[in-house]
């Protein structure tokens, strides 16, 4: 593991993965000594804010996933690194938008990214370009973050358990999806709407990253797609045509909307709170309903399905 994460791997990645959230991922991921294709290459679907949808920005959720693999390295029992790896997200949240000058890729690109239309007046208007500037810049910083930010976690760690939505719903859906329950901490970030900021909500997210998974583990050939493949894919948002869409349809049909703090009309004050939320049971009814979606729909997880 190294101690920062250089341009040229931050480039090189950029340049391969073509989606901002694998690319950071990505990136995070072998400056940690890791190599996880089919997990980075899952977290495609968080590109552009999510399924191309504009909420918290890939290169944010691309570092909170490598987060948790850091975190499952780190420490022993899956509370602790749960724990750990929210407060690094956290860390990492509050730090993105001073950084981008939002947590938003909505907000920081200024272009919709849901139509073909939008998707070339963003190459058009050299955003491409002002991402891939962002991701060099924000390796580092996001890289030393991380390693910062588990490093106090570990000198304070808290006494009390502490409990996750993101992390209850994959260890519902592990099984279904061909994962485990020491997969449950990768998704641990994604809690109270990515590190607490209120965006997308942390089941959902769980529910989507599960599936791709799924998909890219089923895949007949474990080599990552080419760069040209995935430009394509990205461009025509043939990506969001399978499971991952229809879960999301039903997730918005049922609960108003994808956005953590538009679900529960809060937000959380920190990971106790956030715990202590969870606890009583408040996002039950949302766990419960990614899960018995996935469940359902476990069978029709293929490559001819998509994502």
């Amino acid at each position: 593991m190294s101690d920062s994460v250089s341009r040229d791997i931050a480039k090189f990645w950029w340049l391969r993965c073509v989606a901002c959230s694998e690319a950071s991922m990505t990136t995070q991921m072998h400056g940690f000594g890791f190599k996880e294709p089919i997990y980075e290459q899952a977290l495609h679907s968080f590109s552009g804010g999510f399924m191309h949808l504009g909420h918290a920005c890939g290169l944010l959720t691309g570092a909170a996933v490598a987060a948790g693999f850091l975190a499952r390295r780190r420490f022993n029992d899956d509370q602790t690194r749960s724990a750990a790896a929210l407060y690094a997200t956290i860390q990492l949240a509050r730090a993105y938008p001073e950084f981008a000058g939002s947590a938003n890729c909505r907000d920081i690109t200024e272009v919709s990214l849901t139509n073909l239309r939008g998707r070339l007046r963003y190459l058009q208007l050299g955003k491409a370009r002002m991402c891939g500037r962002l991701h060099l810049k924000w390796a580092s910083k996001a890289h030393n973050l991380v390693n910062q930010a588990l490093t106090e976690f570990e000198a304070q760690r808290p006494e009390k358990e502490c409990e996750n939505c993101a992390v209850r719903t994959l260890n519902k859906i592990a099984t279904p999806t061909g994962m485990n329950q020491e997969d449950a901490v990768l998704v641990a970030g994604f809690a109270g709407g990515v590190g607490l900021l209120g965006s997308l909500c942390g089941a959902l997210a769980s529910g989507v990253f599960a599936l791709s998974v799924s998909y890219y583990r089923n895949k007949g050939s474990k080599k990552r797609d080419s760069r040209i493949l995935g430009s394509m894919h990205e461009l025509a948002g043939t990506r969001y045509k399978g499971s991952t869409t229809r879960l999301r349809k039903a997730f918005i049909d049922r609960f108003g909307s994808d956005l953590c703090s538009q679900i529960i009309y809060r937000h959380f004050k920190d990971i106790e709170d956030h715990s202590i939320f969870i606890n009583n049971g408040e996002c039950q009814t949302v766990i419960d309903f990614i899960a018995k979606w996935v469940l359902l729909n476990s069978a029709g997880i293929q490559r001819k399905d998509g994502i």
